[in-house]
């Protein structure tokens, strides 16, 4: 059991005040019971940093009695301000304001805990290959999390085939083309166009050699 590693200094200083202010600013028992359970480090922050990150997560609009919160909390305390500044930075230099990083954040707590390669890389290809609006990716910030090499080349490659060959009416959402399962990628996107793109199929193998 975790708990009993902890010190009755630890549980005193730390662990109990935390405790109380999750409950005081309405987070329910389940969320920080699971929170106890899954990461119980994040309740032994020294407390007036914790204070200090629980007002800055309330600022931001999350609801406490949601699950979001808790990311939302566990992200901005998994780094230093120094390096919360930095990601900010990252974002800024694709045109990203504050209020759209606030946004991306609130929708997507994990987008701040992703490296400055996996930001700049995802981000790369959607905007100078892909040519989409790098503030509008702020509001899917999402697709950010899926596999660059895996996923988003082979899939929007595909899709990009598709539109140069003037076969798609309306260009689906990059988000939930990534969201969607292989097998329904593969029905909806390639196995369509067989007939009018013959090698449709070959040519999403290569981009994606583990299909």
């Amino acid at each position: 059991m975790k708990l009993l590693r902890w010190n009755l200094h630890d549980v005193h200083t730390t662990f109990a005040p935390n405790v109380e202010l999750l409950k005081q600013v309405g987070v329910p028992q389940p969320l920080i019971s699971a929170v106890l359970s899954g990461n119980p480090c994040l309740l032994l922050q020294e407390t007036s940093k914790f204070d200090q990150r629980v007002i800055e997560v309330l600022k931001l609009g999350f609801d406490p009695s949601k699950w979001a919160f808790v990311r939302a909390l566990v992200a901005i305390l998994g780094m230093s301000e120094s390096t919360w500044e930095h990601k900010k930075e990252v974002y800024k230099r694709w045109g990203w304001s504050d209020r759209e990083i606030s946004m991306a954040f609130k929708r997507y707590p994990s987008c701040m805990a992703l490296s400055e390669n996996k930001i700049m890389s995802v981000m790369g290809f959607l905007v100078n290959e892909m040519g989409f609006q790098s503030t509008a990716i702020s509001r899917i910030a999402g697709v950010l999390f899926y596999s660059l090499e895996k996923r988003i080349i082979p899939r929007c490659s595909v899709l990009r085939v598709l539109q140069l060959n003037g076969l798609l009416k309306k260009v689906p959402s990059v988000f939930v083309t990534l969201q969607m399962a292989e097998e329904c990628f593969l029905d909806k996107f390639v196995i369509k166009y067989q007939t009018e793109v013959p090698q449709l199929l070959s040519f999403y193998q290569r981009k994606c050699p583990s299909v």
